[in-house]
């Protein structure tokens, strides 16, 4: 039996874990250098160094922390890319993490067809007809019986996440920064029929980002304060599963699309119509930000990496504005926060249709 770390490496990685999971960051790559060089797990505190690398910004550090990881490990046997060339390759897209994070990571296709000698993406069944949709898509297949199409022959197949990695991806050459997801005019004309005119500011609104982690999720009680202090009509872009919360909100006429319901190019199409989106670390967000839209993104306080920490925007998605919680679980200093923007926002909004 192999023995583990000593104790006193062991509670030096936990220390770190600790503070990267409270965003002081400083002190957590410390702590994960000085707990690896004690005897903790190699992996593990590069991992750790990862994600503080991530939330800070600097994602070349990142990729070598991912290089460390990669050459420790033992090459895949089922050719998951493992750092190797993929010029000239027939290479398959595997999306098979969170819809919002293919959204965000698709936006490499246009560099993957530059230099692959043919790409395609194996999508979720509910995810094809918008995959289709974004620059650079040309091949799309899925999973699931009756929906599976041909797979075609590949050389290496690679997660849609590792892309970034797989092109070295910093701040400073992000692919394709905005407007890489195109609807057509067929889908927005049949949602704007729905929806009706309007001469008030339409805001979407999503309030539950499900079940997978509560914490992203603001109390649908804690955004009245919101929805009464401005003038603009909201509508709901929750799924189908928020029906029973969506009640609370009768006073204000919470508006929803109800054709295509659940459906994902349908949620993108009514995004498309709106003036604002608001919303927490979910879907959403990304869509808007495929899309070029305004939205603004309330954020829990030990935020995903891909949001970072102690900025108001976002180098992944320039129409996005984040508003972070200051103590993890207390969403009241951020509803004052968008409640204090929206009238300035509403206010902006009919100056500038007064002046048109």
């Amino acid at each position: 039996m192999t023995a583990g770390p000593p104790l006193a490496a062991e509670s030096m990685l936990l220390d770190a874990e600790d503070c990267l999971d409270r965003r002081h960051l400083a002190a957590a790559l410390e702590g994960f250098n000085r707990a690896e060089a004690s005897g903790a797990d190699a992996d593990r505190c590069a991992a750790g160094r990862w994600m503080a690398c991530m939330l800070r910004g600097d994602f070349a550090s990142a990729w070598r922390e991912s290089d460390a990881i990669r050459r420790r490990g033992a090459p895949d046997p089922h050719r998951f890319w493992n750092g190797e060339d993929i010029r000239g390759k027939r290479l398959i897209v595997r999306c098979l993490h969170g819809f919002g994070d293919a959204v965000q990571f698709i936006r490499h296709a246009p560099l993957l067809r530059d230099i692959a000698s043919e790409v395609t993406y194996e999508v979720a069944p509910r995810f094809v007809e918008l995959a289709e949709r974004f620059a650079g898509v040309d091949n799309v297949i899925t999973w699931g019986e009756g929906t599976a199409r041909t797979t075609p022959q590949w050389d290496v197949q690679i997660e849609v996440m590792e892309l970034p990695y797989l092109f070295r991806t910093e701040q400073h050459d992000l692919p394709i920064l905005e407007r890489y997801l195109h609807l057509s005019d067929r889908v927005l004309d049949g949602v704007a029929r729905e929806m009706g005119n309007t001469s008030r500011p339409r805001v979407g609104l999503v309030w539950n980002a499900g079940g997978w982690n509560p914490s992203r999720s603001v109390p649908v009680s804690a955004l009245a304060p919101v929805l009464d202090s401005s003038d603009c009509e909201f509508w709901s872009l929750q799924g189908p599963d928020s029906a029973s919360t969506e009640s609370s909100f009768a006073p204000h006429q919470l508006r929803e699309v109800a054709a295509g319901r659940g459906s994902i190019l349908t949620l993108a199409a009514v995004i498309a119509q709106l003036d604002l989106v608001l919303t927490v670390d979910t879907l959403a967000a990304h869509l808007a930000g495929a899309l070029g839209m305004p939205a603004w993104v309330m954020l829990q306080h030990a935020a995903d990496w891909r949001w970072m920490t102690e900025t108001a925007r976002t180098p992944w998605y320039p129409s996005l504005r984040l508003f972070r919680q200051r103590r993890q679980g207390d969403w009241t200093g951020v509803v004052a926060d968008v409640q204090r923007s929206m009238r300035a926002w509403s206010r902006e909004f009919s100056a500038r249709s007064i002046a048109t």
